[in-house]
């Protein structure tokens, strides 16, 4: 019998070796508060970066570099919808802030649609059209100066020139003479 009583209590004290105790506090035992190693960073390429290409087929300013600032036009330059660059007589007040966002295009019997944002584009600012044909698919800035809107290619170059007849509607042509109209 003292050989089964050693037995037993050699097993229990061997399943009394395998166990740790724990508190009633919830807090994880001692060993298991040993925080694994740090992890190494993995080493990354350079960044690099080119200049994008211009959806006319334009091509791309170097990195960092932005396109020509557009030139303030000539009265030569643009059709005009009054004698020699002057606004027509009904032409009205004009607030850029007011011409911000979308508009309806007619010109040549076509529509098509305008959106123009006080981003700047060089000394002006950012615009274009969507689905329209002949000059004005490479209107890309517009500015106001006066009674008259500007429009103007990535280049600074204008495209054509608009007047406010009406408090949604401006009407002018475009360099090569065709009627344009745009309305919201």
């Amino acid at each position: 019998m003292r050989v089964v009583h050693a037995v037993t209590g050699i097993a229990l004290l061997a399943a009394l070796a395998g166990c740790e105790r724990t508190s009633d506090s919830g807090q994880l035992p001692p060993s298991a508060a040993i925080a694994p190693a740090p992890v190494n960073p993995q080493p990354i390429g350079g960044v690099q970066s080119s200049g994008l290409s211009d959806p006319t087929g334009q091509p791309a300013t170097a990195p960092g570099q932005f396109p020509a600032a557009p030139q303030s036009p000539t009265q030569t330059q643009v059709a005009s919808a009054g004698a020699a660059g002057t606004p027509p007589a009904n032409a009205m007040d004009i607030k850029k802030d007011q011409m911000v966002g979308g508009w309806k295009v007619s010109a040549a019997g076509t529509s098509c649609n305008m959106f123009l944002t006080l981003t700047k584009f060089g000394n002006a600012s950012r615009g274009g059209t969507s689905k329209c044909v002949g000059e004005l698919t490479t209107m890309r800035a517009w500015d106001v100066s006066g009674k008259q809107v500007t429009l103007m290619d990535s280049t600074g170059n204008p495209v054509g020139k608009l007047f406010k007849t009406s408090d949604n509607q401006y009407s002018g042509s475009t360099n090569s003479g065709t009627q344009i109209s745009i309305t919201r």
